[in-house]
Formats: structure tokens, C-alpha cells, sequence
């Protein structure tokens, strides 16, 4: 895989590789790299993709993978539909609406409007797709410091980007195509400059957020924007890449890309077996 890390410092850009950062003053470690077990993963080169490949995302149905196929001179970016049960198989591939370059990074999806949106690499804006026919519906303006980790609870978006610190930020939609949010920032708590995949988890509820840094690091923040835990992936993944939330068996778990050689492949983490329950770190959490 040629890891967009390469792309960025070929372009002057230096992306972050820094080291596991502790969990917030306060928040009890939750648990080790041994609490998230792989219940599933897949192998994208062996559903024709190519070694570009960054997001992956739901749609209430299918996982979603982009394939930027642009950067590397091999033709339109696309979304790759797959199925979500095993064995994965394709279903299509449609364009990503003129995306260039390593285009779509990471996707969020809205089941009450049935809607999957993108952070991209290319563009500031926040484009949408209809999750049953995947057309692209319309975008507004997102941070203007980058969307390459996107997440969104219903109207709320929770937005990092550019690899350029360790803040995200929330916006709140109107619901109207191109119109402009108003971000703040809701975290300065992000394990390292690497974030590149985010996704909003309601049965904690939690946000969490992929990295691409080199150190396989997987975050876990709380709704209040601080850091619960971090989690070493590696060998499995050490550059990450898009993640969202998407059943298996009957639970709602994480599915990330990760970035491999020589083929990049979806992995899905078990993070309702973490060992700490929701309502026990809120209780938890109210003693400090």
C-alpha cells in the first residue's frame, strides 16, 4: 500500500507520529489492546480494488469503501458497495461525483435521513449520498481546516482534519445544501495529528477516532470531548484508515480500513466486550 503518509511528505506536509497519549486527568484506563478482539475482516484486493483504498462507511445495508483510484493514475474515484455479512462480496461501484486525488477519506452515516456523508481530502466541503441509491443529494461547507475524520450524530458533526494538531471540532447543520456551519471546538484531547477516520458509537456514546500516524493508535473520546482511552491496533493496523459504526451479530461494533501491504483490508473490533461498561464509566467519572 502506498500510504497517503507518502503522499503528504512528498508534498511538503509532515504528518504527526507521535506516541500513545494517556487518558484525560480523572478517566480511568479502560482496558488493554487485548480487550479488542477482531470478530471480522476482509481482504479489498480480492474484490478488484486497488492499493488506494481509504474510507469505509454504512449505509443501513452495505459497507461502503472508497477507492481513490485517481491518485495512483488508475482512472474516477469510487465507492466499492459491499456486502455486510460474510462472505463479503461486491454489490457495485459508483463514482464519487468528481472527487480527485485520494478524494472521500472517511464517512459518516444518518440513519433518520438516510444519508451517508464524506469528509474529503480534496475539498473542505461535507458532500451526501442517498444510502439506497447513492446519489449524491448535495454539500455544504465544512471546517475550513480539513473533514478527513468525519462523524455525526443526527444533525451534529464532529469534524478533524489536515493532520495538523490534535483538536476536533462539532458543527451543527441546518439541514440546507450549501450552507456553512458554525464549528467550535469540541476536543483538544485527540491521541495524536494522525486522525483520519471517525465514528459516533450510541451505546456508550462515544466518538472513535482512527489514526494514520504509524502507531496503530485507536481513540476513544466521551461526549464532553475528553479522552477516555487509547488503543494500540497494531500489527493488525498500523496506518489507519476510515470507521463507522455497522452491525455484527446483532451489535452495533467498529469497522476500520487499515492501510496494509499488500492489499488493504477492513477489520471489525469488538468494542462492546471492552470491560467497562457505559454506565459504569459515567458513574466512574462523576467520583473525579
Amino acid at each position: 500500500m502506498k500510504f497517503m503518509v507518502l503522499v503528504l511528505l512528498a508534498a511538503g506536509m509532515v504528518l504527526a507520529s507521535a506516541n500513545l497519549t494517556a487518558p484525560a486527568t480523572g478517566i480511568p484506563v479502560q482496558g488493554s489492546r487485548a480487550a479488542l478482539t477482531i470478530l471480522d475482516s476482509f481482504d479489498l484486493g480480492a474484490l478488484g480494488a486497488s492499493v488506494y483504498c481509504v474510507g469505509v462507511g454504512y449505509d443501513g445495508t452495505n459497507l461502503w469503501v472508497s477507492n481513490n483510484r485517481s491518485v495512483g493514475g488508475l482512472g474516477t474515484n469510487q465507492f466499492m458497495i459491499i456486502t455486510l455479512t460474510s462472505p463479503h462480496t461486491l454489490v457495485t461501484s459508483v463514482d464519487q461525483c468528481g472527487t480527485s486525488s485520494w478524494g472521500v477519506i472517511d464517512m459518516a452515516y444518518d440513519a433518520a435521513s438516510s444519508r451517508v456523508f464524506t469528509g474529503r481530502y480534496d475539498s473542505t466541503n461535507i458532500d451526501y449520498y442517498s444510502a439506497s441509491t447513492y446519489v449524491k443529494q448535495g454539500s455544504f461547507v465544512g471546517h475550513s481546516g480539513g473533514n478527513y475524520a468525519i462523524a455525526c450524530n443526527g444533525m451534529d458533526f464532529y469534524v478533524a482534519g489536515g493532520f495538523a494538531g490534535t483538536n476536533m471540532y462539532k458543527g451543527t447543520w441546518n439541514g440546507v445544501s450549501g450552507s456553512t456551519l458554525t464549528w467550535s471546538t469540541w476536543s483538544t484531547a485527540c491521541p495524536n495529528n494522525g486522525q483520519i477516520g471517525a465514528a459516533y458509537d450510541a451505546a456508550w456514546p462515544c466518538i472513535w477516532l482512527s489514526t494514520a500516524s504509524g502507531t496503530g493508535v485507536l481513540g476513544q473520546l466521551g461526549m464532553d470531548g475528553t479522552l477516555i482511552t487509547t488503543y494500540a491496533l497494531t500489527p493488525e493496523v498500523s496506518n489507519g484508515g476510515g470507521c463507522e459504526m455497522a452491525p455484527f451479530s446483532g451489535q452495533s461494533q467498529l469497522w476500520q480500513l487499515a492501510q496494509t501491504d499488500p492489499n488493504d483490508t477492513v477489520y471489525c473490533w469488538d468494542v462492546r466486550a471492552t470491560g467497562l461498561s457505559r454506565d459504569t464509566w459515567g458513574s466512574i467519572k462523576t467520583l473525579f
